[in-house]
């Protein structure tokens, strides 16, 4: 049996073909401003040389499906994320699904079902277009960022919050000659703490995993390390979990 998985993102639209479970290929492509044409145009990307007919069945998830006007199902990314997981690192019981808007952490139990999942939805200082912001500030690549990171001599605390307030604490800092490495190493301190706070709401976890498009950026994964005193695992094609979960829900229907 041949499924499709398509996670929408704000920023990135991902996709995943599975054959009898198992990955088959991946596309990725920018969400722009018509999440439609981003689910099209990823989709051809993943089909290059396979007809769309072969298909069995494709479902949406992300925070863009309800826009896709096509697909036989969608599924929350909650259950996307778990099923990716699932499959990708079954000895996983909590998932931190950082991405570029939201960040969640989900705990798992027996059989990778969810026991409970926290969002942070009211505060983007957390999330990969915060961090997105600050590279511009410290005029870095964002792809460098976690790197720069990783070359801190020093640890800076950022007191602000709020991103607004956090972008004119780190211009204060620049003015004040420090380091780019260690300003960008107390972003992604800052970050690590907010990921953290939305796990110590699902009480003590263990075997915590990573998924989602920040896990690229491998300073922040070391900052988590650091702030929750234990190792974060980034799962194998990380980016591509809840689009693999979705895949793989399809094929159960």
């Amino acid at each position: 049996m041949i499924t499709v998985g398509i996670d929408c993102g704000t920023q990135r639209t991902k996709a995943v073909l599975v054959r009898d479970g198992a990955i088959q290929s991946t596309a990725v492509t920018r969400t722009a401003f018509d999440t439609n044409k981003a689910a099209s145009d990823v989709l051809d990307l993943l089909c290059s040389g396979l007809p769309r007919e072969a298909v069995d069945r494709i479902y949406k998830t992300g925070i863009g499906a309800p826009t896709i006007s096509f697909g036989d199902g969608q599924v929350n990314e909650i259950m996307s994320a778990a099923a990716g997981v699932g499959a990708l690192a079954p000895s996983c019981r909590c998932i931190l699904d950082l991405g570029a808007e939201r960040n969640r952490a989900i705990r798992l139990g027996e059989q990778h079902i969810v026991q409970g999942y926290e969002v942070n939805d009211k505060c983007a200082s957390g999330s990969g277009t915060f961090l997105e912001a600050m590279a511009r500030v410290l005029e870095t690549p964002i792809e460098s960022f976690g790197a720069l990171a990783l070359q801190h001599k020093k640890d800076i605390t950022l007191s602000a919050q709020c991103v607004v307030f956090v972008e004119s604490e780190v211009i204060s800092l620049i003015h004040q000659n420090e380091q780019a490495a260690d300003i960008a190493w107390g972003v992604l301190t800052s970050v690590a703490s907010h990921i953290s706070a939305l796990v110590q709401r699902l009480g003590k976890v263990e075997r915590v995993c990573a998924i989602g498009g920040l896990t690229l950026n491998r300073g922040l994964i070391e900052a988590l390390n650091r702030e929750m005193k234990q190792e974060v695992t980034v799962v194998p094609c990380a980016e591509y979990a809840s689009a693999y979960g979705a895949a793989l829900l399809a094929a159960k229907t």
